[in-house]
């Protein structure tokens, strides 16, 4: 009878190799496995050899996560190209998701996978915020490579991402609190554990509106149009960016600038209410001899997701969840000072807390990702009965060692993204300038040569992991 039961326990696993649950995605945590390759991009030189990083998993079901990963490294290390092609793969896989009018077989399979395993059998489709910045970093592919155009259509779509990335939550939403009504889910004494655990979210996550959108695509799209000439556009950008993160000078200085060129009389009246010290003091434009610098400064990586594990009843008895969890705090951004010789040019400021948004997005789906547990222990302790039925206590043991086994919280996140954005934006003297960049731990950065031009703009991207900085830089002429 025990050998009996062992093979017919043998078939439930093949089953779900079948279903297409990859055994090393679905047991082994995600942090794990791009661990190394952030460790690599800290060191002095960065030691990653992208042509062989990650190449079966760049084509298997969570091809989306992978090539974001490897494209932002690609970024990083001054590979466009390679970065360019690894984001387009990504962006077709999302199309080919949403576009796809009927459920396949494949999507079967892991629908059937991850109720039987956990979320992480599903195939990877990116969070709102993730794919807002895929365009956003697209669009700075081309934007480095001195292709306006190109920057341009990405950020269009980067935008009219954050604008789907709410919809579609919204339907998610609802569809969860159907089931979740359907199955009794939501007004139980667990359930109250369940939100007082992740109340503790709020310090990070509260400090948001939603995960959707952010300050720094908007702002840095506002940028694009205006050396575009489409200085509506860029006005409106701006504008969003502002009422994303009102507490950043650069962005409430162009909104006040562009509002004086397009002579908008009844926004003027309102911007000179709402930031009276910086609307009488502030120049209109740069001079002749002038050029702006923008600076874009992304430090550290975010924060990984690690796994909470909850205590629920069920028919059967009593079972414990896995959950995602972010275990992080709010802490004070740390600015990079820029200096021309001894001579402070400015610091960059605060625009976006891509830690909150990830925190925030989490704490946006936790509804769909309770129902979506509980029903998933329903089904497994109805797994143990039944084997319990058929194989007896031995068949019953297999399934309850699985259900542990198989019992792993989806840590699945795009990781190489930095933890927080800052910009800085100043006018230069015209001519060959060396920018030293220093970080407030007194560790200095690269010195950069730049040219600016007279009425252009200069941007160099400053990308800090570790100690060790990555950049960047592009120059328009007016």
């Amino acid at each position: 009878m025990f050998q009996r039961g062992c093979k017919r326990l043998g078939v439930i696993f093949l089953f779900l190799l079948l279903a297409g649950c990859s055994i090393s995605t679905t047991f082994q945590p995600y942090p794990h496995k791009i661990a190394p390759l952030q460790q690599k991009l800290i060191r002095t030189p960065p030691s990653v050899d992208l042509s062989s990083s990650y190449k079966r998993e760049r084509r298997g079901s969570d091809k989306i996560l992978y090539n974001l990963e490897h494209g932002r490294v690609a970024q990083l290390l001054g590979q466009t190209e390679t970065s360019r092609n690894d984001f387009a793969v990504a962006i077709a896989a999302i199309r080919s998701n949403e576009e796809r009018a009927l459920v396949s077989a494949g999507q079967i399979g892991a629908s059937l996978a991850s109720f039987a395993t956990n979320d992480n059998a599903l195939p990877y489709v990116g969070e709102g915020y993730e794919r807002v910045l895929l365009h956003h970093y697209q669009a700075l592919n081309y934007l480095l490579e001195g292709d306006l155009s190109g920057a341009g259509v990405e950020f269009r779509w980067a935008n009219t991402e954050q604008q789907e990335a709410l919809k579609r939550h919204a339907k998610e939403l609802d569809r969860a609190e159907k089931e979740a009504q359907k199955r009794g889910v939501g007004n139980s004494a667990e359930n109250n554990e369940f939100q007082r655990r992740y109340a503790q979210l709020d310090e990070v996550a509260g400090r948001l509106k939603n995960s959707f959108q952010n300050a720094y695509s908007f702002y840095l799209s506002g940028v694009v149009y205006e050396l575009q000439g489409e200085e509506n556009d860029a006005y409106i950008a701006y504008k969003k960016a502002l009422e994303i993160y009102p507490e950043n000078s650069y962005v409430q200085r162009d909104v006040i600038r562009l509002a004086r060129r397009l002579q908008m009389d009844d926004d003027l009246a309102a911007l000179a209410k709402r930031f009276p010290a910086l609307y009488n003091t502030m120049g209109v434009a740069a001079k002749r001899d002038e050029g702006e610098l923008i600076l874009l400064y992304e430090e550290g990586f975010v924060s990984p997701r690690e796994e909470i594990k909850i205590p629920f009843f069920v028919p059967g008895g009593l079972v414990t969840l896995a959950f995602p969890y972010y275990r992080v705090t709010w802490r004070d951004y740390r600015p990079l000072e820029v200096l021309t010789g001894y001579t402070l040019r400015g610091r960059t400021e605060l625009l976006c807390d891509v830690k909150g948004l990830a925190v925030k997005s989490l704490q946006e789906k936790m509804p769909i990702l309770l129902t979506r547990q509980v029903v998933r222990a329903v089904s497994k302790a109805l797994a143990q009965q039944a084997a319990k039925e058929r194989l007896g206590a031995a068949g019953q043991l297999g399934m309850l060692a699985y259900s542990v086994i198989s019992e792993n919280a989806d840590l699945r996140s795009w990781l190489t993204l930095p933890e927080n954005v800052q910009i800085l934006r100043v006018n230069l003297p015209v001519g060959e300038q060396s920018l030293r960049l220093q970080s407030p731990d007194s560790s200095l950065g690269p010195e950069i040569a730049v040219d600016v031009k007279s009425g252009g703009k200069t941007i160099v991207y400053v990308v800090k992991t570790g100690n060790q900085f990555h950049t960047a830089m592009v120059s328009f002429e007016k």
